[in-house]
């Protein structure tokens, strides 16, 4: 069955405190890396057969990051989940199939979870399945209802909607849900303002379904960090951790000798030859490629540049250069190309 993606990275993320109005949240670096492209990147293994990214503030930036793998559509109000992938209904209304719907400042979420949950969807024959995750701090997510005896889900309760019994359940709603495309798109425009901030939930499509007898299940999470949203810089900052030690530890295991992870910052598009060692405090951005049994740092900033097998680089910044085989680069040296 075909697969659809629908991204949504038009908020404001206004956490983020930038002077800039047209900084997009999805737009910030891990690693030299748009917060969005990574999710990109995630999804676009999943062989979906159409992707559609909803932009709105800054959404110039979002657009220009995601155009050539994706359709982008406007959200000109910002009025709500459920309003956002309304935005999506002309390009993929009508088609039969399955659509994921996903945050664009997830950049944690990897491909083989994405994999898992289609899988419990189709297996259970659901036709919307919903992804939560349980938290000793619940603050900001929505409530996962369900009733006692059975334990099957009835309802997703936004937190500032909740009664105070609803407050103390820690299951909480991730934002990431897979519905049927045909059936998502009929449901849509009956999503309702009836709620405290009056915006249009996505949540709410839960207890419609539910209430004409369609089949609406719960993958809950493993790894909740895979499904943690960025919405200010201290988050930013613990992603980027998350996604340092994750590249370091997958260099590692391919045979690369890193000195020091915590200190060795590596975009998830470089690739290195085995036997090559990172020395400490080194930054590796960008596409660059980094041959065999190669020295590298310490003190050392490159990005897009392309390096021999052997070649030795220490105490120097290098921007889109080839450094030959066995050649020696630093210390104190400086190139742009």
């Amino acid at each position: 069955m075909d697969k659809y993606v629908v991204i949504l990275a038009a908020g404001k993320g206004a956490g983020m405190n930038s002077r800039d109005p047209e900084h997009s949240k999805v737009s910030y670096p891990i690693l030299g890396k748009p917060i969005i492209n990574y999710v990109i990147d995630a999804v676009k293994l999943l062989d979906p057969k159409q992707i559609v990214t909803v932009v709105g503030f800054g959404g110039e930036l979002t657009k220009s990051l995601v155009e050539k793998d994706s359709d982008v559509v406007w959200q000109k109000r910002l009025l709500g989940t459920g309003h956002a992938v309304l935005q999506a209904k002309p390009l993929l209304e009508g088609k039969p199939g399955q659509t994921l719907i996903i945050y664009g400042d997830t950049p944690l979420v990897e491909t083989e979870t994405l994999r898992s949950i289609f899988h419990i969807h189709q297996k259970n024959r659901y036709d919307m399945t919903v992804v939560s995750a349980v938290l000793e701090n619940t603050k900001g997510y929505g409530r996962i209802i369900r009733e006692d005896k059975s334990n099957r889900i009835l309802s997703i309760r936004e937190e500032s909607d909740c009664t105070f019994s609803e407050y103390e359940i820690n299951e909480v709603n991730t934002g990431i849900c897979i519905v049927d495309n045909e059936l998502l798109f009929k449901y849509i425009e009956r999503l309702s303002v009836d709620n405290s901030r009056h915006l249009f939930y996505l949540s709410e499509l839960v207890q419609i379904l539910i209430g004409d007898n369609y089949h609406v299940g719960v993958f809950v999470a493993e790894e909740m960090k895979e499904v943690y949203s960025i919405n200010n810089r201290i988050q930013l900052a613990d992603a980027t951790k998350i996604m340092r030690r994750r590249i370091n530890h997958r260099l590692m295991l391919s045979g690369v000798s890193i000195d020091d992870v915590d200190s060795t910052n590596i975009s998830p598009d470089v690739e290195i030859g085995q036997d090559t060692i990172i020395r400490p405090n080194t930054i590796i951005l960008g596409k660059s490629k980094i041959g065999e049994a190669c020295a590298i740092g310490p003190n050392v900033v490159m990005n897009n540049v392309e390096i021999g097998n052997e070649a030795e680089v220490c105490f120097s910044k290098l921007e889109n250069v080839k450094v030959g085989p066995a050649e020696k680069i630093g210390p104190f040296v400086e190139k742009n190309g």
